[in-house]
């Protein structure tokens, strides 16, 4: 039963390359590129209770016709609103799925997406509750893929200038293994970006190094510490941790 579980995640996140490849494509052809303005963002939010809202409605409903700005706004934007937040799953859902109560952990997926409704986290473990529920998730993996048109708009990864732009760490770890189906070998906090070190199964000794701006989850981290982080990070450029599974 374990090999069957993870081979319809496998499937879920196939499906989602597929669509995002397909994405990339059309952006590549274009030439596409997303100039993230935090600043722009979070005026916008605060400033636009009802133009926010409606993009967040759109956004649930399934809307293709929203733009690369718009998602944009919903998915950095979320980090700002007062009305909504942007949070990985609660630990009851992640108990609910471990015990293959794919039902209930389903109802709890749409309440928690209520109040964070672009968190990658939630709306993956939404996917994966309606694929083992036999509901349609195509909503789910579509809204995952606009998320992740913009990020990867946002930058190619290579370097600290041209970081991907993402709003949690857990973001991180769903683009390296659920996305790129890569293992994490190291990992290191460089100015604003953390720097993963990733390799493939096929070639463990063949590694690349991954940029993500994590400038938002670290203004966060400040706001808590009361700006010591900001004092930490001028005497220690670098921190390892340890890693861990996108999918718990």
């Amino acid at each position: 039963m374990k090999n069957i579980k993870h081979l319809k995640i496998n499937v879920l996140c196939l499906q989602l390359m597929v669509l995002l490849l397909l994405n990339l494509t059309c952006y590549a052809q274009e030439q596409k590129t997303l100039k993230v303005d935090y600043s722009k963002i979070e005026k916008f939010v605060k400033s636009n209770d009802n133009q926010f809202e409606q993009l967040i409605t759109r956004f649930e409903s399934g809307d293709t016709t929203l733009t690369l700005e718009d998602i944009a706004n919903i998915y950095y934007g979320s980090f700002y609103s007062k009305n909504y937040s942007y949070v990985d799953a609660s630990k009851s859902l992640k108990d609910k799925m471990k015990e293959k109560d794919y039902a209930n952990a389903f109802i709890l997926c749409k309440e928690e997406l209520k109040q964070s409704p672009a968190s990658l986290d939630l709306l993956f473990k939404a996917s994966i509750c309606a694929q083992e529920t036999g509901i349609s998730e195509d909503i789910y993996s579509q809204r995952i893929v606009q998320i992740l048109d913009v990020i990867f708009a946002s930058g190619d990864g290579r370097s600290e200038k041209t970081a991907y732009k993402v709003v949690a760490v857990s973001d991180e770890y769903f683009i390296i293994y659920a996305v790129f189906g890569a293992n994490l070998k190291a990992q290191a906090l460089v100015g604003h970006c953390d720097v993963m070190t990733v390799y493939e199964d096929e070639a463990p000794d063949e590694t690349v190094d991954l940029y993500f701006d994590v400038s938002l989850h670290l203004s966060q981290l400040d706001a808590i510490f009361g700006g010591s982080l900001s004092k930490s990070k001028k005497a220690d450029k670098k921190s390892r941790v340890k890693s861990k599974k996108v999918v718990d």
